[in-house]
């Protein structure tokens, strides 16, 4: 890719307005079969202007409570949370060429990779598109100090236009080059990513609307999945289904490969692979699934492929897996602590059993605050909380036995209410069958 062009995409070109208005792929919107799929399902769309005005106000809120001038964004997944407006998310996640200020002032304004600024013309809140300054060394080479240095100016010229006199700024995560030249302008660094995972916790009814619609595709996506599910397929060949399924209902991308069968799911996160899928096995997956409107829907399964049995130990491991998934399901709740969550959930002995990563985590735009750790790694790496109305958490359970065997894996995504949770993905837990309840 070439950063280095310095003919710049015109506006008023007619091709270009079409590709920023009308032409462009959030303007668009799902279309089929996501939209006929939504209608049947009873769903509402969400307001999409709405949604890009809440979280620009929360962005706001929390950079005032921060009491800085602004917050910088390189995280692609901040950068689309304020912007409402995606390009090249995953080539972003490893190659800063975008990113985006928001000041104190309400102020949005995005750097986009040169020739990419019609990108957000679809969000009446971008208060203005500049193009992205590079000062890596892929794209820079050893003129990265120079391009650091325009950079950390631009910036804190920012800072002190619409900002509040303060001299600091919030960063999410930047280079340390990029850290460094800030710095060299005077200006104070504080800690962005909490600020927008703040902001990101608390989910407008617009977001929940998209939430609902992106859950509503994962469901068809996953059903197809079973669907096609048999013996002899490769791990990979099952999991393209998905991916093709999820990308018809326009989602985004999938976080990971965590689709396993047989053996494989004993310990789990091995990746899907070759291997080849056979009678009786279990299969277990998890989405980590960015879907329509770039909210996630994640959520595990695990089945038995065929029509042979599963084995009597992968029965009691999914036996237990739903015991687990439906007792600390009842715990999420509003005004429960993140320390009475992990010290009231149940779980299979771990001296007996394999046990995932966490309890539960917060979900957005992808795996957000909180993170919810077993009782033993509380004092090491737990922190606590208040679960509230408007969050969404996915409880996760994972059941292995240590001494062998086939694995299962569980997970649901709950919104908290002001009364409860709703469960978000109210289909079957079954190892032979996949249906909405």
């Amino acid at each position: 890719m070439d950063g280095n062009s310095s003919v710049r995409e015109d506006l008023n070109d007619p091709m270009v307005r079409r590709a920023a208005t009308v032409g462009h792929r959030m303007a668009m919107g799902p279309g089929e079969p996501a939209l006929s799929e939504w209608a049947a399902a009873g769903l509402e769309l969400p307001d999409e202007p709405a949604m890009m005005r809440y979280r620009l106000d929360r962005t706001v809120d929390q950079i005032a409570e921060a009491d800085v001038d602004g917050v910088l964004l390189f995280d692609p997944m901040n950068v689309m949370y304020v912007t409402y407006a995606p390009n090249m998310q995953v080539w972003l996640l490893h190659n800063q060429a975008r990113y985006a200020f928001v000041g104190a002032n309400g102020t949005l304004i995005l750097f986009d990779y040169p020739n990419c600024e019609f990108l957000s013309a679809h969000n009446p809140f971008v208060s203005e598109v500049r193009p992205a300054r590079n000062f890596t060394w892929f794209l820079s080479g050893d003129r990265i100090d120079e391009g650091a240095k325009g950079f950390a100016q631009e910036v804190a010229d920012l800072a002190h236009t619409h900002g509040a006199g303060t001299r600091r700024i919030a960063v999410d995560y930047s280079t340390t080059l990029g850290i460094t030249s800030l710095q060299d302008q005077g200006l104070a660094l504080v800690e962005g990513t909490r600020i927008m995972e703040e902001a990101r916790k608390i989910k407008g009814a617009d977001e929940i609307r998209a939430m609902r619609c992106s859950a509503e595709g994962t469901f068809e996506a996953c059903r197809r999945m079973f669907e096609a599910m048999r013996p002899g397929m490769t791990e990979n060949q099952l999991w393209g289904v998905l991916w093709a399924e999820m990308l018809t209902r326009h989602g985004e991308w999938m976080e990971c490969r965590l689709l396993s069968a047989g053996e494989r799911t004993n310990p789990w996160f091995q990746e899907c692979s070759a291997s080849v899928i056979n009678n009786g096995d279990v299969v277990a997956f998890d989405t980590d699934l960015i879907g329509a409107y770039g909210m996630m829907t994640d959520i595990s399964r695990t089945w038995v492929a065929g029509d042979a049995p599963p084995t009597p130990e992968a029965r009691h491991a999914h036996d237990l897996a739903v015991e687990q998934i439906h007792h600390n399901s009842a715990l999420i709740r509003p005004g429960t602590t993140f320390h009475d969550l992990v010290h009231g959930a149940w779980f299979p002995p771990e001296e007996e059993y394999r046990h995932y990563s966490c309890l539960a985590h917060g979900v957005g735009q992808c795996d957000e605050y909180p993170s919810i750790p077993f009782p033993g790694a509380w004092e090491a790496s737990g922190y606590n909380g208040l679960l509230e109305p408007g969050m969404v958490l996915t409880v996760e359970a994972y059941v292995g036995a240590r001494s062998g065997g086939q694995g299962v894996k569980l997970e649901n995504q709950l919104l908290v209410t002001e009364d409860g949770a709703e469960s978000l993905s109210p289909w079957t837990l079954d190892l032979e069958r996949f249906e909405k309840l």
